[in-house]
């Protein structure tokens, strides 16, 4: 039987058990402690926790089913094991530390962690809709990323290493939900993907892309956050510090996963700017440009080959057109194009629709592909 679920009328209580006896945990076990909901996520429950100076921390716990859907879409819990796991490996590396939040206990029997409280920080999301957009935060992602991969490059660790590694990161139920609502579910049940259902040529490029995120191509594979969008990364103020959250969906991948997701939010919140006819869409290609130039030089300095980090390239950008394509078909939950004029918002969605499918076509050119789709936008044409 599953442990019951916190809430803000438990969670205090059980913070200050499971931090007693930590001595330089951020809050004190005696303390009056305050709880608030935190809203946003798909998967879990969050709360913070905080006390009356101020100080906090964060407490996230996974039900056993998906939270957005109700308990009759059944999930295992053990994903938050697997999370906190993935914090470790990427920790190691002292140029990836900074990155991640520090975690404080973890407590299996609940499925629960309490983790450094980013009280200071907001969504990366948030700050690109509201056209707030950091060149600083754009190179500290690119970096964050091949710190992350360079360490776990298959082409980098031992025949043994690798082994540990895929297995430890098969986690093949996670992966199975991604191939599920990122790559077949929209394209199966939307109406306005009944023209892409039809296109044989398009949906044997999905089923290809299906295989690299399975881990087809064995030579260019690295542990791989799993769900890099800007929702997964939280920006620190003016500083633009990032820290990344909710690894949940961690594989031993394809590193153009990470890089795709992540470059998903950005070309996004372009058609979102686009569509309102807002005036950052040049700082969200620059952006853009940052994050992938960073995490190129990154990579080359770890020693990655030029023909491996080409695959990524080619790689980001298919699994970019797909996250792209699920978002404007109502997919993507959270992350839906928040327009308020639903013509404007149609006429967004089908754009943005065209912009993924253009990218999923062209892949094979890698990111002038992603530009060249967005740049189609306005439009209103798709492209080649």
């Amino acid at each position: 039987m599953a442990p019951s679920l916190l809430t803000v009328d438990t969670v205090c209580s059980y913070v200050s058990a499971h931090l007693a006896g930590i001595p330089d945990a951020p809050l004190s076990a005696g303390s009056t402690l305050t709880a608030d909901e935190v809203q946003g996520g798909n998967l879990n429950y969050a709360f913070a926790v905080r006390d009356a100076s101020g100080k906090g921390v964060f407490v996230k716990q996974a039900p056993d089913y998906i939270k957005v859907l109700g308990p009759d879409a059944a999930l295992t819990r053990e994903r938050m094991r697997l999370e906190v796991q993935v914090y470790s490996e990427w920790t190691r590396s002292p140029g990836a530390a900074a990155y991640f939040p520090r975690v404080w206990k973890f407590d299996e029997d609940s499925m629960a962690f309490i983790m450094e409280l980013l009280d200071s920080y907001e969504l990366l999301q948030k700050h690109l809709f509201q056209g707030h957009v950091q060149e600083a935060a754009a190179r500290s992602l690119g970096d964050c990323m091949a710190q992350m991969h360079s360490r776990t490059h298959c082409s980098k660790i031992s025949a043994e290493e690798c082994q540990r590694l895929s297995k430890a990161y098969e986690n093949r139920l996670m992966r199975d939900i991604q191939l599920e609502f990122v790559f077949s579910k929209c394209y199966r049940e939307d109406a306005r993907a009944e023209h892409l259902r039809s296109d044989a040529a398009f949906m044997s490029l999905l089923e290809v892309v299906k295989e690299i995120y399975n881990g087809q191509n064995t030579r260019n594979l690295a542990v791989c956050h799993g769900d890099l969008h800007a929702g997964s990364v939280m920006v620190g103020g003016e500083s633009a510090a990032v820290k990344i959250i909710d690894p949940e969906f961690a594989i031993f991948g394809p590193p153009g996963l990470d890089v795709g997701s992540l470059l998903s939010t950005y070309a996004l919140a372009y058609c979102y700017h686009s569509a309102l006819k807002s005036t950052c869409k040049e700082e969200l290609l620059r952006a853009m440009q940052v994050i992938w130039e960073t995490y190129l030089g990154v990579m080359k300095a770890a020693g990655i080959a030029d023909d491996l980090l080409k695959s990524t390239e080619e790689e980001a950008v298919a699994f970019a057109g797909c996250e792209i394509a699920r978002t404007a078909l109502g997919m993507a939950y959270e992350r839906s194009l928040r327009i308020e004029d639903d013509v404007v918002k149609a006429a967004a969605e089908k754009s943005a629709l065209a912009v993924g499918v253009a990218c999923v076509r062209q892949f094979r050119e890698g990111i002038p592909a992603l530009m060249d789709a967005l740049g189609q936008f306005d439009t209103g044409r798709p492209s080649k």
